[in-house]
């Protein structure tokens, strides 16, 4: 079957168009998609960074919601309830209970802290500037470059906009022969024509998905850059208008200077209402704004993690508990409903744990689709139309992007492991945990570009990323107590889910491994002069290149 097939100008401006906007941002959305794929399970994560967090779980409904706020204000000196405070009830997944406040120091300084606390016990468990332990937040920041100031957020909407061009110009290219392509796909054949297979196959199959993140990784990433337009369009440029439309709790002003009052309601009786009047919703945030004043307000966020439309918000005026805005499941304005579709489009906070794997296996393969067309692009550049000069510049771009991408691997499982050799109560150990990860990021890109074989660099990258996936069970229970079996046996299956998957990984990564070598082995007298070699550049004249020469040989 073939479809009608573009005109050859347009069909090369698209091609060329493809090509470009491809290479030029595949090692950052590499990032984004591998490291949005672990950030998925981010809140499942939680109890196995965080052993303090492996207790067992009680119902939100019983906790003293007030009391947590006193006793913040009694042990956290400087604690200002004016500004705005918050916490997340416990649940399944992470027993305790965050807090997030702020603090002002003698010297009227202002600063923001979290705290976790126990949620029978009401004893502060750790305290600071920043969270005892950001493992999965780390890698969930990675994902839309929060570690490059102000400008990491633009870049990944960037990325996610060129993303989509990159998409609609691939359709446009294959369109001719897209059906016949999906459906002659083969791994037989030179090592070319099984990477377009795969590149065009497999970007058929997760069509739907790739749009989605891209659209929505777009909008969320360069969301203050579109509603500034709109600020001035349609609100004379008042861009609290704008956010008013998107979240009206946002939108209400408050006087500092309110007079204070002390028999405001209560935080308890408002979440006994909230859960009360939508039991099938549960309460996932709770934030207070000017709280203890005349013009407080406590807001209310829910959501049933089940449907794409199933989060709201209520907020409530301290000074009598009168509801003052509410955006409710199935009663939704379209522009008070938008943010929160994004979100959960983006991030999978609907359908359960068994949608956020189908999420986690597309991303999985659309790494597969964009180093696929690197090496696309790689492959169609070796030949007699480029210098000696263009194919060595092509072939360093292509083993840096490779190093780039593919050392996230060992890297990955380099932060499992130093989140459990740096002690929980070292200071600033978020600081170190993260400087083990991108500082051992960094050494693993660089020792990958002394690997000019292609194959030896994937190959070595899959060892030692499988090698210390295998340590992370291990490490685990020496320094917790907490191995494999027993938390197996103790019901703390979070726990058990992260130490079984990097098993896995580590086992099957290792046994790939083993496979590289004996195909190497069977086959090594063919591959050194063979097209099929992923480095073997044959159409140099060895004499006249010898660096060449070296790529090709080199193991």
């Amino acid at each position: 079957m073939k479809l009608k097939a573009l005109k050859p100008r347009l069909h090369n401006a698209m091609f060329h168009t493809h090509t470009v906007s491809g290479i030029v941002i595949s090692f950052a959305l590499f990032v984004c998609f591998y490291a949005g794929a672990v950030a998925l399970f981010m809140d499942e994560l939680y109890q196995w960074e965080n052993p303090n967090a492996r207790i067992e779980a009680i119902n939100p409904a019983e906790v003293d919601y007030d009391k947590i706020v006193t006793t913040v204000a009694a042990n956290i000196e400087g604690f200002d309830q004016s500004e705005q405070f918050g916490f997340v009830p416990p649940s399944k997944v992470n027993p305790l209970i965050e807090f997030y406040g702020s603090k002002t120091s003698s010297s009227n300084v202002t600063e923001r802290f979290t705290a976790s606390i126990h949620p029978t016990e009401y004893k502060i468990l750790s305290y600071g500037t920043e969270p005892m332990t950001h493992m999965a937040r780390t890698i969930y920041e990675l994902h839309y470059f929060h570690q490059l100031p102000l400008i990491g957020i633009y870049l990944s909407g960037f990325v996610a906009f060129f993303f989509l061009f990159a998409v609609f110009t691939g359709v446009l290219t294959h369109w001719k022969n897209i059906v016949n392509k999906f459906y002659s796909f083969t791994i037989k054949g030179k090592w070319k024509q099984v990477w377009t297979n795969g590149h065009i196959s497999l970007g058929i199959i997760t069509l739907p998905f790739q749009i989605i993140y891209a659209v929505t990784g777009a909008l969320l990433g360069l969301s203050l850059l579109l509603l500034a337009p709109s600020a001035f369009l349609m609100f004379d440029g008042d861009t609290n208008e704008v956010i008013k439309a998107v979240r009206p709790d946002a939108g209400i002003k408050y006087d500092k200077n309110a007079m204070v009052i002390d028999d405001g309601v209560s935080i308890n009786s408002i979440y006994k209402n909230v859960s009360t009047s939508h039991p099938e919703n549960p309460i996932t945030y709770i934030y207070a704004r000017n709280f203890g004043k005349e013009d407080g307000t406590v807001n209310v966020l829910f959501d049933d993690k089940k449907g794409i439309t199933g989060d709201g918000i209520f907020v409530y005026g301290y000074k009598d508990g009168k509801l003052l805005q509410a955006i409710e499941p199935n009663n939704k304005a379209y522009s008070k409903g938008t943010y929160g579709v994004l979100i959960k489009l983006h991030y999978a906070t609907f359908g359960g744990i068994f949608l956020k794997i189908i999420y986690f296996i597309l991303a999985m393969i659309t790494c597969y689709i964009i180093l696929s067309g690197v090496m696309i692009w790689r492959t169609g550049r070796d030949n007699n139309k480029y210098t000696d000069k263009q194919r060595r510049f092509h072939h360093r771009v292509t083993k840096l992007y490779l190093a780039i991408s593919l050392s996230m691997f060992p890297a990955l499982a380099l932060i499992f492991i130093a989140n459990k050799l740096v002690p929980l109560e070292m200071i600033e150990r978020v600081f170190y945990v993260n400087t083990i990860f991108f500082l051992g990021w960094l050494l693993l890109t660089l020792i990958g570009l002394f690997w000019n074989n292609y194959r030896k660099l994937n190959r070595n990258y899959i060892f030692l990323g499988s090698v210390f996936g295998l340590c992370i069970p291990v490490i685990n229970g020496i320094i917790t107590g907490d191995w494999i079996w027993k938390t197996l046996v103790n019901g703390q299956y979070y726990v058990f889910s992260v130490d079984a998957t990097w098993l896995i990984i580590g086992v099957f990564g290792l046994l790939i491994c083993q496979f590289y070598l004996n195909t190497k082995k069977d086959s090594e007298h063919i591959l050194e002069n063979s097209e099929d070699e992923l480095v073997t550049i044959p159409d140099f004249d060895e004499k006249k290149t010898p660096v060449f020469q070296s790529i090709s040989k080199d193991s």
